[in-house]
């Protein structure tokens, strides 16, 4: 009698164990089966490589994803226009509504939030420098399976300088003490300045005419950009703006120094000058 005694609670606890096992298992599946979001990105307004918008393979960026998916920082890698990321964002299950998603570049560590608190660097003469002072953000609504195509637009400003007398060799520009952070909140564009200033050290770059100008990025803000530039042989040139103008986001301007300090400001297509490339002078 013991012996049937024990087959029988045998079989009653693997009975147990699989209707377990029945209730986990179509859970765990179910989220096995969640489909995964895919990303591309891409500059917004720009589709080639002949400008410094557009963006290129190994470019790093961070994306977020609001209700219901919740995904924080995700770490992106950008490969022929496909978003590669660190971890996995998957869409969640018997999702209906839209998600939106905010990305930005280039890629922070430890970004716990929307807003994305950034510096500029002082010296940008080299293209690495050049670039990572280049915050760029992307906002977009996807529902459930459609790709998610996240279009970067600039959020700083480009000044370019160049020389009125175009057969002058320049060896170097540099801004006044000017504000150099900012926070940006990725959903909505908005920028604000810091108090944070200091004096930039702008980059060499080829213009679409040939000659070499100058180029940095700037944060969005309202003040004179007094600029210092250094001729070949020491001379040095002081040039400031006859009154204060509003630096906007995403936009680019072009100052035209003339050999008595004169200071002509105009907008400029942020295609047009200073990256037809940027001469690259190290990493």
């Amino acid at each position: 009698m013991r012996k049937y005694i024990v087959i029988f609670l045998g079989i009653l606890a693997l009975g147990v164990c699989s209707c377990r096992r029945g209730k986990e298992n179509p859970e765990d599946v179910r989220y096995a089966m969640r489909e995964d979001v895919v990303f591309t990105a891409s500059a917004s307004g720009y589709v080639t490589k002949a400008t410094d918008s557009a963006l290129e393979d190994g470019d790093r960026l961070g994306i977020f994803a609001l209700d219901p998916i919740d995904a924080v920082n995700v770490a992106g890698t950008v490969k022929g226009g496909k978003v590669t990321t660190a971890v996995p964002v998957k869409w969640e299950l018997n999702q209906k509504q839209a998600t939106r998603f905010a990305a930005y570049m280039p890629y922070l560590d430890n970004l716990g939030g929307m807003d994305v608190v950034f510096n500029v660097k002082a010296d940008q003469s080299t293209y690495a420098a050049y670039s990572a002072s280049d915050l760029r953000y992307a906002v977009a609504d996807a529902l459930p399976g459609s790709e998610v195509a996240l279009k970067f637009q600039h959020a700083l400003s480009k000044l370019v300088v160049v020389m009125e007398t175009q057969d002058v060799e320049v060896q170097s520009v540099t801004t006044g003490e000017v504000v150099t952070g900012l926070t940006l909140n990725m959903v909505d564009g908005n920028v604000e300045a810091t108090t944070l200033r200091g004096s930039v050290t702008m980059g060499p770059a080829v213009q679409a005419n040939g000659s070499v100008g100058h180029v940095a990025i700037l944060v969005p803000q309202k003040d004179v950009f007094p600029l210092t530039v250094t001729l070949k042989g020491g001379s040095v040139i002081e040039a400031t703006m006859p009154t204060t103008v509003t630096l906007q986001p995403g936009i680019a301007y072009k100052a035209t120094i003339g050999l008595t300090g004169t200071f002509k400001l105009e907008v400029t297509d942020w295609a047009d000058d200073g990256q037809i490339p940027y001469i690259i002078q190290g990493q």
